[in-house]
């Protein structure tokens, strides 16, 4: 049998598959896997994988590096639900760095290159929690994969998971019982730790990083994906028996760079960072 991070329970080899902790089309590489439940994968995982990949603020990075996923598409921002001004046609605009801005009219079946309108407006949305609930499942996964049985065992992961599964205002009063420390991409927290998780993302930029920091009562996940901060959440945990010699040195980072996955001890990474070593 095999244990899932994500459902919380054994499963047969058989029901499980691959997962790529940081997906392909955010900067993954092979390497950085774990056997996790199919039906969860298919299911719920690849929702949060792919509704991160395109939202607007990472699918322009993206871009920029042609960071494609399994699908092997270009990276592209697409609003479907856009319109001609004049004549209220429905339209749907992509803009990419590489194909440029290109308009398509699903009632003419085709691409407007000459006669079409003057000026289109376009929609941007921005899902607020994805970025968190996506830090979350990374924890889950990372988090097993790194330190096994002890993270199993003594990390509340339950928390990572109600945040991976559910929206805030899903939560309920559930939400004022739980003991998560959550900072969002979009937070304005300049606390001293979160600074130093938000420039390790950036110092790695165009590449992926997981960070993982046991500490006093806590377990810590961060996620950069090409160079951007994703989130960090911190959830209870005896850390007494966690490993802090070596690679583990005041907890484990992976970068996901061009080299293939390159994994150090926080405190080396924070040696490099300031350019001590």
């Amino acid at each position: 049998m095999t244990y899932c991070p994500y459902t919380d329970r054994e499963v047969s080899p058989s029901e499980t598959n691959r997962e790529h902790i940081i997906p392909l089309a955010l900067g993954g590489m092979n390497g950085v896997e774990i056997p996790v439940c199919r039906t969860f994968n298919s299911e719920a995982g690849s929702k949060l994988d792919g509704a991160l990949a395109n939202d607007f603020l990472v699918v322009t990075k993206r871009d920029r590096y042609a960071v494609k996923g399994h699908s092997d598409k270009e990276p592209v921002f697409v609003d479907r639900n856009s319109s001609d001004p004049e004549t209220g046609k429905p339209l749907q605009v992509s803009l990419g760095q590489r194909e440029g801005l290109r308009i398509y009219s699903p009632m003419d079946g085709r691409f407007l290159t000459d006669g079409g309108p003057k000026s289109v407006p376009i929609q941007i949305h921005l899902d607020v929690d994805i970025a968190l609930r996506f830090v979350a499942k990374v924890a889950l996964s990372s988090g097993y994969f790194v330190y096994g049985d002890s993270f199993r065992s003594n990390v509340k992961h339950q928390e990572f998971r109600a945040i991976m599964n559910h929206r805030p205002p899903d939560l309920g009063e559930a939400i004022y019982e739980m003991e998560a420390r959550v900072d969002d991409r979009l937070s304005t927290d300049m606390g001293e730790q979160l600074q130093v998780f938000r420039s390790m993302c950036r110092a790695v930029e165009p590449y992926s990083l997981i960070g993982l920091v046991p500490g006093p009562g806590r377990f810590a996940a961060y996620v950069g994906i090409l160079g951007d901060y994703m989130g960090m959440i911190s959830v209870l945990a005896d850390v007494s028996t966690f490993p802090n010699h070596d690679t583990f040195r005041w907890g484990h980072v992976i970068v996901l760079n061009k080299q293939g996955p390159t994994r150090l001890s926080f405190r080396s990474a924070l040696e490099k960072m300031v350019g001590l070593a």
